[in-house]
């Protein structure tokens, strides 16, 4: 198969969350003055809807604070969205320049490149702002098409943007979210990404029925 195009992951493909500070829900709970126990359980009820971009991360907040029968002024929602802006941020920072050397290679070759991502309203925010972004033909992200991996639709979005076929396209990925098997299931070859998951405490074991990649320039191998 000659192939045109590779889209990839984002979180724990291209960049990792591990060993970085992140703004948790203990902290929001704190600062909203808001039993945990409670929060979780209004806050999954739209965790969905996030990602789907049926709601901000703001409205998410002003709906818990109305469900746990709380008052939130807008000073306090733009701190919370501050902090976890800054920390989502933050991974952005430390990309392994391998990574960057994928990127670079990818392009020199002539690959169409994109990136399908699920992301909540600030973590788009976020990725726009960020020195990787500027290296894709295209980025699909859930909160802004409306759609989530593994539906086969953001994956036939993505092949559709890039102007190639599903088959043409490697699908690169550590694997959450099921999107490997999404990806597989519309045509595309997808490769499980390690790079950043070999080094998590809890290491990610290989999934079955996908090749690997252990180290970002893995992937021009699969291409030739």
């Amino acid at each position: 198969m000659q192939y045109k195009a590779v889209i990839f992951d984002l979180f724990e493909t291209l960049i990792t969350e591990w060993g970085h500070k992140k703004y948790t829900k203990n902290e929001m709970c704190e600062d909203l003055g808001i039993n945990r126990a409670e929060f979780d359980i209004f806050w999954d009820e739209k965790a969905l809807d996030q990602y789907e971009g049926k709601i901000t991360y703001e409205d998410s907040i002003k709906y818990v604070c109305e469900k746990c029968g709380k008052s939130v002024d807008e000073r306090t929602i733009s701190k919370i969205l501050d902090k976890r802006i800054k920390t989502k941020s933050v991974c952005f920072e430390y990309v392994q320049a391998e990574v960057y050397q994928l990127l670079k290679t990818l392009r020199d070759i002539g690959m169409k490149t994109a990136i399908v991502s699920n992301c909540s309203s600030e973590e788009v925010q976020v990725l726009k702002e960020s020195e990787i972004y500027k290296y894709f033909d295209e980025v699909i992200l859930s909160y802004e098409v409306h759609m989530k991996k593994p539906d086969p639709c953001i994956y036939e979005e993505a092949a559709k943007r890039l102007g190639v076929d599903l088959e043409e396209c490697l699908f690169v990925g550590d694997g959450g979210s099921n999107e490997l098997v999404g990806a597989q299931n519309v045509g595309m070859k997808a490769i499980q990404a390690k790079w950043y998951t070999n080094k998590h405490p809890k290491k990610r074991d290989n999934i079955d029925g996908f090749q690997v990649a252990e180290e970002p320039l893995d992937i021009i191998l699969y291409l030739e």
